[in-house]
């Protein structure tokens, strides 16, 4: 016996005319914006600053999604494309294949209006197997990951987009159980992104995507501690050497002539260069953080002409930042980013996330991440840069996933903290959880 249809006919009728009705009107809509020029067009969307809204827009129909991967608004869109901050959690607590982006909708009161959108990846990074995994740093948008020694590839991807190439392990043995540190970059001249490989002391690879070889270099110049994650700049990376006393401690790497290169430092007191550094990329320039013995102070410099020995100039002074505590060794402050309030975002201990009002002389803390176990706060802009079209030929693959969208309460984002104000300004994330938590966000001062 056929099961009877339960509800009211005519208004499953009328619901469905409605949606038809609805539907007919955005493709009418759509029609006419395409009727505009199209470099207008690009020009508009990439005036879109929100990730959310464009990747929906990629599902308007196939017009949008070609103008969309087009290499022009690609630029455009780079070029505004709104700084967010990279969370990292450790030690590893999941292996999830999720991918979360949020979005918090209203930031006033005591609660906050997040709109959470979730990718569900069918395929991930085929990183199961490796005993660890290392995220390295950010070249206009993508991201490189390394294995943690030379048998293991390395991985670069854009997450927005779900598209990853897998770069093979080098094939030289010599030095093999040597530290090495790899790190991506782009030549503008050739419209190349290439990976940087070295092993302390020795020699230097380079590999272009496309290529699928690496390809020796000569020598790598001095030591290298760690590879800053923002430290491209005007086609080279750059990163602190810790096995010099010498005043040239700075060194570059230019993608375009695949060559290395000594910066100049500011004038610093000789006891000074016994000290921890930080350098890093913020607002477009070159920052370099000198740390006192208990890193209770530092100065932060700043290179105001890229290049210029003179240009670099002490901006801020930061001493006494806490009061001492017997149990406490020492605190640490991290500069990640500057709000367009002119407060500086930096990360506190590996523990909080915190704005520095330089009037004040203040902090206030910003809740972004939830988490318990200690992490790191990195600057990150998102892109679409599609892989696709620098890949020139080689295997590039995008993880397959569909889209879910919802909006929640959550507990207030801002605290006072040690003299600082309230308030709070827009946050955007982007969570992605493959071999840790991370998480994206996006932040836009008052």
């Amino acid at each position: 016996m056929a099961r009877e249809k339960k509800g009211n006919p005519k208004k499953r009728t009328e619901g469905s005319a409605a949606i038809s009705s609805k539907n007919k009107e955005k493709r009418e809509g759509c029609n006419k914006f395409l009727q505009l020029p199209k470099a207008l067009i690009v020009e508009i969307l990439s005036r879109v600053l929100s990730i959310k809204t464009l990747l929906n827009c990629r599902c308007v129909c196939k017009e949008w999604l070609s103008l969309i991967f087009d290499p022009e608004f690609t630029r455009l869109h780079a070029s505004r494309s709104p700084i967010g901050i990279l969370i990292k959690t450790y030690p590893p607590i999941r292996k999830s294949r999720r991918l979360d982006f949020t979005h918090i909708l209203d930031s006033a009161g005591s609660d906050l209006q997040l709109e959470k959108i979730r990718f569900s990846p069918k395929n991930s990074l085929p990183i199961g197997a490796m005993p660890e995994f290392r995220l390295i740093n950010s070249c206009n948008g993508l991201l490189c990951f390394s294995g943690a020694n030379r048998d293991y590839p390395c991985f670069v991807c854009n997450p927005i987009l779900g598209e990853y190439i897998t770069i093979p392990h080098t094939d030289n043995t010599r030095n093999r159980n040597s530290c090495f540190f790899v790190g991506l970059g782009f030549s503008s001249a050739m419209n190349e992104y290439k990976v940087l490989r070295m092993t302390n002391g020795t020699e230097a690879e380079v590999y272009t995507i496309g290529s699928g070889v690496w390809r020796s270099i000569g020598n790598a110049p001095g030591d290298i501690d760690q590879l800053p994650f923002n430290a491209f700049l005007h086609g080279a990376l750059h990163w602190v050497s810790y096995s010099s006393k010498s005043p040239e401690f700075i060194h570059s790497f230019d993608f375009e002539t695949e060559q290395f290169r000594p910066l100049p430092v500011p004038s610093l007191p000789v006891n000074q260069f016994s000290d921890c550094f930080l350098l890093e990329v913020i607002g477009g320039r070159l920052h370099l953080c000198v740390f006192g013995d208990d890193c209770s102070k530092f100065d932060m410099w700043v290179m105001k002409e890229y290049g210029v020995q003179e240009s670099w100039t002490k901006v801020l002074v930061f001493e006494k930042l806490y009061d001492c505590v017997e149990e406490l060794c020492c605190d640490v402050y991290e500069p990640i980013m500057y709000l367009s309030n002119g407060e500086i975002l930096m990360l506190y201990n590996n523990r909080a996330v915190v704005c520095y009002n330089g009037e004040r002389k203040s902090f206030r803390e910003i809740k972004i991440t939830w988490t318990q176990a200690p992490f790191e706060a990195i600057a990150y802009s998102p892109s679409f840069v599609s892989l696709y079209n620098v890949s020139n030929g080689e295997d590039m693959k995008r993880t397959e996933h569909w889209l879910s969208c919802f909006t929640f309460s959550s507990s207030s984002s801002t605290s006072a903290w040690r003299g600082g104000g309230g308030g709070g300004d827009g946050l955007l994330s982007f969570g992605i959880g493959w071999d840790w938590e991370w998480s994206i966000f996006g932040i836009r001062g008052n």
